[in-house]
């Protein structure tokens, strides 16, 4: 419930700050609706999704969806024919109803979930999420960046604004487990990452970039390895608010493992420094 929470609030913040941006002009000509984590339906149903469709306008072409990705919970979209494929296809037409039969755009960018959380055979979890919502033939959505590639995917989505589509989970993903220098994408290796972004930086000076990927370049969250007192203390209480049961020293373990392992696809392991030193100012 409570990631739940953060969406609504996230997709809130995103129309008033749209909003506020434009103030001053005669009316709002964007609204970018930022939606993480909705890959699990709860009885059938999604209540972020079923919040936007009953609160916006999707024949507005001035509003816009993007799914930050972790799109099909746990482990990406199954192969046809393979267990679970059903149901990952059923969250998938769930998110994709939103604009079904509207104007609006909407973009799926992967996760770590959609990569099969790192595990062998994720590349091909990605392909078959990108495989199944290009063939639901909606002229309105795509699935960006395409075939596992990292980006960057410039995209117009009006006059002021352009999305770029970035897989971060590409940086995760270990050698054979993604696409690289053998493969088709425009971009092969972190240099060519990095210098195509700053030519689409370059070649928009006048317009608002919106990068979109799933992993944010900095967190003090618990996915940056920045964990509170009572988290380290009390660490029972994560898994049980009402366990208040003091576990010095033990209750550190599992931060420091989580921060330094990658098991939890943190931004402390290597992959991520790099992505983060190559982007920085």
């Amino acid at each position: 419930m409570s990631r739940i929470l953060r969406i609504v609030s996230l997709v809130l913040l995103v129309s008033t700050v749209c909003r506020t941006g434009y103030a001053q002009g005669d009316r709002v000509v964007q609204r970018i609706y930022l939606v993480g984590d909705a890959g699990e339906l709860k009885d059938g149903h999604h209540p972020v999704c079923d919040w936007l469709k009953g609160h916006v306008d999707w024949n507005d072409t001035g509003n816009v969806l993007v799914y930050l990705g972790d799109n099909v919970y746990p482990h990406g979209m199954p192969p046809e024919g393979a267990r679970g494929v059903d149901e990952a296809r059923e969250i998938i037409d769930y998110q994709l109803s939103v604009v079904a039969g509207k104007k609006a755009r909407a973009f799926f960018v992967p996760g770590n979930h959609d990569w099969k959380q790192g595990k062998p055979g994720g590349w091909q979890q990605v392909k078959n999420e990108q495989n199944y919502i290009d063939s639901v033939g909606l002229a309105n959505v795509d699935f960006l960046p395409k075939d596992g590639c990292p980006g960057p995917v410039a995209v117009e989505v009006g006059e002021k604004v352009v999305l770029v589509a970035m897989d971060s989970e590409w940086w995760l993903q270990e050698e054979g487990e993604r696409p690289g220098l053998e493969s088709g994408c425009e971009c092969k290796d972190p240099k060519a990452i990095t210098n195509a972004l700053r030519d689409i930086i370059s070649s928009y000076p006048d317009r608002l970039i919106l990068v979109a990927m799933h992993h944010p370049l900095y967190t003090h969250g618990e996915h940056g390895g920045y964990y509170t007192i009572k988290q380290h203390i009390f660490p029972l209480t994560d898994i049980k608010p009402g366990l208040w049961i003091p576990l010095p020293l033990i209750g550190s373990i599992y931060p420091i493992a989580r921060g330094y392992s990658g098991m939890c696809r943190t931004w402390r392991i290597p992959g991520i420094r790099t992505c983060v030193r190559r982007w920085s100012p």
